[in-house]
């Protein structure tokens, strides 16, 4: 994937709502779409505040929610009441109402060492269809998407397409907290992907890592390049 042509053909929206909208929309359709042909949908959602919007925007449609399954794309490794919980922010801010019928899976679980944690995820992503339906995905200014930091260890075996693992814990050098994420790989497991992304400033931080050819100082830019599955990115200022 050439991936200044992906974010030349970027979705721009003059402001975020219609963006929103776009993304929920979107991601409505693919649900009701793989519902009629598989009987069940998947997704995979991220945490931030950029898309509670747009959850609240998906959660008041009439979708067939009951026959939805839900995980995180990462997870902090905090209690799960915790406000840095991503889990915490899907029942809060999506699963409400007719929402709250999904199937929703967490991706931590507290009390466990690293490697049990690993596993938790692992099961939590064995209970999804595969593959995924939809991938949400965001991106920070940094250039880092999911739990996938610039130059963390061990991050190219987290962008390697041909590792195994499912996830694996991280911690950020520019947010010390423990979480756990998906590899790219994972992520790639997908029908569709979405990257949702808002202000100058992240535009700016896209341009640069295309610039730079450098994947380990942008992550995002191993998502943009990989040739497995389009990246639709949606922007608005």
């Amino acid at each position: 994937m050439n991936a200044k042509n992906t974010l030349e053909s970027a979705l721009c929206f003059p402001d975020p709502a219609q963006a929103v909208s776009a993304v929920a929309e979107r991601i409505g359709s693919i649900i009701q779409f793989s519902v009629r042909a598989r009987g069940r949908a998947s997704l995979l959602l991220p945490g931030g505040r950029t898309p509670i919007p747009v959850f609240h925007a998906l959660r008041d449609q009439d979708l067939p929610w009951n026959q939805v399954y839900i995980s995180l794309t990462d997870e902090r490794r905090c209690p799960p009441d915790h406000s840095d919980s991503n889990a915490r922010l899907i029942q809060e801010e999506l699963l409400v109402g007719p929402a709250a019928n999904a199937h929703f899976y967490p991706l931590h679980r507290e009390g466990v060492d690293e490697r049990a944690d690993e596993a938790v995820c692992s099961a939590a992503l064995g209970m999804l269809p595969r593959p995924y339906d939809a991938v949400m995905l965001g991106m920070g200014t940094d250039g880092h998407t999911a739990s996938l930091f610039p130059q963390t260890d061990g991050l190219a075996k987290l962008l390697d397409l041909q590792t195994e693992a499912r996830c694996a814990t991280t911690t950020a050098p520019t947010a010390p907290q423990a979480r756990i994420t998906l590899t790219l790989a994972t992520l790639l497991h997908s029908r569709w992907i979405g990257l949702h992304v808002t202000g100058q400033e992240k535009w700016h931080t896209l341009e640069t890592a295309i610039e730079s050819e450098d994947v380990l100082s942008y992550p995002v830019l191993a998502l943009l390049t990989q040739r497995q599955v389009p990246v639709h990115v949606y922007w608005s200022p």
